[in-house]
């Protein structure tokens, strides 16, 4: 199954080509569009072709501007300091762990040493 995902101007060539390793089909911002794209468009897009966002801009975690619920799902990577490689690693780590359905309109923020699935009910 192919996930359908729009990868912001934050995710390096070689973090979309980890994606893709896990089956998603990532659409780059940069492009399609360049890479000033302000985010509301770029959120506007990912929610109207029902794709999973994937940013490290963690504009995107906040769940009153972007709320999960409205889009296929969210995927924030914050590490510092910020190179391919270590976003890479924090999200291989994420995706050898978890299924879109963990996700689906949920909001993932991803780091060097976790990450939280935020907006997920809990079990009564």
């Amino acid at each position: 199954m192919s996930i359908p995902a729009l990868a912001d101007s934050h995710i390096a060539r070689s973090t979309q080509r980890l994606l893709e390793q896990f089956g998603f089909q990532v659409d780059s911002i940069d492009v399609r569009a360049g890479s000033s794209v302000p985010d509301r468009t770029v959120a506007e897009l990912a929610r109207r072709e029902g794709r999973v966002l994937i940013s490290g801009d963690k504009i995107f975690a906040n769940g009153r501007e972007y709320p999960p619920s409205a889009y296929t799902g969210i995927i924030v990577i914050r590490v510092k300091p910020v190179t391919a490689e270590r976003m890479n690693r924090a999200l291989r780590r994420f995706l050898e762990q978890a299924s879109i359905d963990d996700y689906r309109g949920l909001l993932v923020v991803i780091t060097a040493t976790k990450f939280r699935i935020i907006g997920r009910k809990r079990d009564a």
